[in-house]
């Protein structure tokens, strides 16, 4: 694929999961997305023949890079808490940059059954294989006594609650407060972020 195409293609795609976050999947036209990429109906056509396909692969998108980030830290020559330190702030810093996407994900899930079944189905693959890296960690370490006992799944469901709550938290306290400062912002999840690490530490340690 030629250079401008893949520019293009890309464009598309970061204007749709725009209008998505700010508009909701069933609300998002089309025209909407195609507006707001700079390209008409026709050309948003030729690259993604519907929305469907657009959410599609900016899902799968969007769960690539996150179980890269988890993959990359389990398989790194580090102690556990540092493997798990980095992972618990990677997932954070990729939801700092998309803070609206939490949310967006959260209701498309409870409002679309459709939705739902689909981001299922795009989560499950990805939600085992991270299982599967965190759950040698976990295992080489209590057999080792370094760990109190916990299952993987609600290893990771802990990060991802106390991770996500955040920035849905952050969402509603900072978005109709029009004194708060960007940095009033930042250090707000900057603070959640250490907590959350030592929380999720802390739970394990003897």
């Amino acid at each position: 694929m030629e250079l401008k195409q893949v520019n293009t293609e890309q464009t598309i795609l970061e204007a749709a999961e725009r209008v998505f976050i700010e508009k909701g999947y069933s609300a998002t036209r089309c025209v909407e997305i195609a507006e707001a990429a700079g390209v008409n109906h026709a050309m948003l056509h030729y690259y993604f023949r519907s929305k469907e396909s657009l959410f599609n692969r900016i899902f799968e998108q969007k769960a690539a890079q996150l179980l890269g980030f988890f993959v990359q830290a389990f398989d790194r020559e580090l102690p556990f808490f540092e493997k798990l330190k980095i992972g618990i702030e990677t997932h954070f810093d990729f939801l700092t940059q998309q803070p609206g996407l939490p949310l967006f994900v959260l209701r498309e899930i409870i409002q679309d059954k459709e939705r739902k079944d689909l981001i299922l189905q795009k989560a499950l693959p990805l939600g085992m294989e991270i299982l599967k890296r965190m759950r040698q960690a976990i295992n080489e370490e209590e057999s080792q006594g370094n760990i109190r006992p916990m299952q993987a799944q609600d290893l990771l469901l802990n990060i991802a609650s106390l991770n996500i709550f955040a920035f849905v938290a952050a969402q509603a306290i900072f978005d109709n407060q029009a004194d708060i400062t960007n940095e009033q912002y930042k250090n707000f999840l900057e603070a959640r972020k250490k907590n959350n690490v030592e929380i999720i530490i802390n739970s394990l340690k003897i």
